[in-house]
């Protein structure tokens, strides 16, 4: 029933929400899972309400650091014609922090698993059959390799894994994303979700650039604003380029320190053709107030049962 009085809640914002008709326009559509409620083919004006409704009207603060997980597949479908500059910026950090929050969670998880797989072996001094194919799927995912053998083996890959599978700030993640995506209204970003604009070379597939001689590479195009975070965070998690980030972040991990993205954006050796890249990303975690949400989390499901009166 609670489901139930959710949906309906929802399909009460959306009727009461003034909308220019437009046939062509897809139709609205929610799915309620474990991790939160997953939305697609939404506008500004009905995303705000539900914003709104579960009192997410600003992202730079919610009660006990608890943000609503309500997750957009893509950015509004009249996303960019917002006039309103400042507008449109902050309700792309809205939009896009409960998908940087899912990201840690997700990592946090397998994260867990690994180190309850360590305390086993720690426990029984071996592995067992089943924790030596999760400990290779988790290496050929994290690009970990060695040429060692036998126990050995498998005792790399769980010590290079324990460096690796950690969290990324939101705050990098929604950083960077505003940078290369030019705030959600890049064209690469409307055709493919590609917030980062990573390229994928000497292949047909994906969205040919505009204006650029070199035919070599083409952007990647994500099924969803959350696929293309998932795999950002990936390459700090797995890329010999962002090592020195993985330091840091284990050394402040050590120390019991908070992962701050104005802290750790300096490591960051590679990321962007773009100049001055760490500053920039600095600039803009600073301005907008960002660090907030390296320290908040993700609200349980039943957050959404729980509407806020305006």
């Amino acid at each position: 029933m609670k489901n139930f009085g959710l949906i309906l809640s929802i399909l009460i914002t959306i009727l009461a929400t003034p909308v220019l008709s437009d046939e062509k326009s897809p139709r609205l559509v929610m799915e309620l899972t474990s991790e939160g409620l997953v939305v697609d083919n939404i506008n500004t004006a009905v995303l705000q309400k539900m914003f709104a409704d579960y009192g997410y009207n600003d992202y730079v603060y919610m009660k006990d650091w608890k943000y609503p997980p309500v997750f957009l597949q893509k950015f509004p479908s009249d996303f960019n014609q917002l006039k309103d500059k400042n507008l449109r910026n902050r309700l792309f950090i809205q939009i896009l922090a409960p998908l940087a929050m899912l990201v840690n969670e997700r990592i946090a998880l397998e994260r867990y698993q690994l180190l309850l797989l360590e305390e086993r072996y720690q426990k029984n001094k071996t592995f067992t059959d089943e924790d030596k194919k999760q400990l290779e799927i988790w290496a050929k995912k994290y690009d970990v390799f060695t040429r060692m053998k036998g126990e050995e083996y498998y005792k790399i890959l769980l010590s290079e894994l324990l460096d690796k599978i950690d969290g990324v700030p939101p705050s990098i993640l929604i950083a960077a994303a505003a940078a290369e995506s030019n705030w959600g209204t890049a064209r690469e970003v409307e055709l493919g979700n590609s917030l980062y604009k990573w390229k994928v070379w000497y292949t047909d597939e994906g969205i040919k650039p505009l204006e650029e001689d070199d035919d070599s590479y083409r952007i990647k195009v994500y099924p969803s604003l959350l696929a293309a975070m998932e795999e950002y965070a990936l390459k700090f998690n797995s890329d010999v380029n962002f090592k020195n980030f993985r330091v840091l972040r284990n050394h402040r991990r050590n120390h019991s320190k908070t992962l701050r993205g104005t802290t750790m954006v300096y490591n960051m050796v590679v990321g962007s053709p773009l100049e001055n890249y760490a500053g920039l990303l600095s600039y803009i975690i600073t301005f907008y107030s960002l660090g907030n949400l390296d320290e908040a989390e993700l609200g349980r499901v039943d957050m959404l049962f729980d509407k806020k009166e305006n």
